[in-house]
């Protein structure tokens, strides 16, 4: 009988892909990298949400560095 716990994935890595999906304007690499985060979380829907807000978080940030 194998053991088939699976180790916590690190948050870094999770935000790492969300935060390079969100960068990218091409729709094939966005895709690719949703994808790959929902094969990390095991939802699609929960990647898909990651990285929207992650997208609203560096429009924000960038908004915010163009107005200083």
């Amino acid at each position: 009988m194998t053991n088939t716990t699976q180790a916590p994935i690190p948050d870094e890595l999770v935000q790492l892909i969300a935060t390079r999906a969100a960068e990218h304007w091409n729709h094939h690499a966005k895709s690719a990298l949703t994808r790959l985060l929902a094969d990390v979380l095991g939802d699609y829907d929960a990647a898909y949400q990651l990285i929207e807000e992650t997208g609203r978080k560096l429009l924000a940030a960038e908004c915010e560095e163009d107005t200083q």
